[in-house]
């Protein structure tokens, strides 16, 4: 827990902003940076890093509605093998809390959690039923991958954005297509999960900009459900050989929701970069949700 702690102080978020300021702050280096990713400036730009075409239709067919949804319970079925009977042990805590914000379409949802394994999504998402995913698979997640480690190949490319994951090009920013692409999903009322540490780490990092960006642009102020995972790299190790492991147990602590429309209702009063005051509002109170099943963690 003191790791946890010491990694997301508040001193060490304000020396990372420092850090992170390769533009400057103002308004022409911010839209220099805007303009380098390829998005809101000039959002014809092409995406750098990203080397096929992008993978979403603006209007998706019938054809592809399915297809996307068959992937995902395809996805989804495979992932519930590595927890049946005597595999694995999954325990979900306050499932309830989740369902309900999942299945309330009148706003925005944004889920984060700790990156601990490669395959954090989709195991963690075992913990719910063949019939509720079914039931709203229309409203399943977005998720943000790595474009260099996803979508690699046409076929990839073509596999994991029909599973909803989003490429993400690592050193563009929060200004990037894929970004531009989530933002427009929440304003849908959609679901958007995030791994706010960047990348699968055993030890906690800080979080990056990126959940505040999504809060910031979002027309209707989404909520934030905050999500810890134990033990998800004992069923699936980081390291080869990568097969699945068995007789483990999981552990899903969700959180209390937190509510984005009190820190922009404080942004509207103040003047000074939105960005870092988003992340610094809204990374400590997430760092707090997620402490106590830290704490259980270490009890253990």
């Amino acid at each position: 827990m003191r790791t946890f702690s010491r990694v997301l102080s508040n001193s060490e978020i304000s020396s990372s902003f420092g850090s992170s300021r390769r533009y400057g702050s103002s308004p022409l280096a911010k839209w220099q940076q805007r303009r380098r990713t390829g998005t809101l400036a000039n959002k014809t730009a092409a995406l750098e890093g990203f080397r096929f075409p992008w993978p979403f239709p603006k209007k998706p067919s019938p054809y592809y509605n399915t297809a996307s949804y068959l992937t995902i319970g395809a996805v989804a079925t495979v992932a519930k093998f590595l927890f049946i009977r005597a595999a694995n042990e999954l325990v979900v805590h306050n499932k309830e809390r989740f369902m309900n914000l999942w299945m309330d379409r009148s706003r925005p949802l944004i889920t984060i959690s700790n990156h601990r394994s490669n395959l954090d999504d989709p195991l963690m998402w075992s913990f719910i039923s063949t019939r509720e995913m079914y039931k709203n698979i229309d409203r399943h997640r977005y998720t943000l991958a790595a474009h260099n480690i996803c979508f690699t190949t046409p076929l990839h490319t073509r596999f994991f954005s029909l599973g909803q994951c989003v490429p993400c090009v690592r050193g563009e920013g929060v200004y990037q297509k894929g970004m531009d692409f989530c933002v427009e999903k929440l304003n849908e009322n959609g679901w958007v999960h995030m791994f706010p540490e960047g990348r699968v780490t055993k030890e906690p990092l800080r979080f990056k900009w990126g959940v505040g960006r999504l809060i910031e642009d979002t027309v209707i102020p989404p909520l934030v459900l905050p999500i810890w995972c134990t033990n998800m790299s004992s069923v699936w190790p980081n390291h080869p050989p990568y097969y699945p492991r068995f007789g483990n147990k999981v552990e899903i602590h969700i959180g209390d929701p937190f509510d984005s429309r009190k820190v922009l209702d404080e942004l509207s009063l103040k003047k000074d970069d939105s960005n870092e005051y988003l992340y610094t509002a809204t990374t400590p109170h997430c760092r707090s949700l997620a402490l106590p099943p830290v704490m259980m963690c270490c009890v253990r």
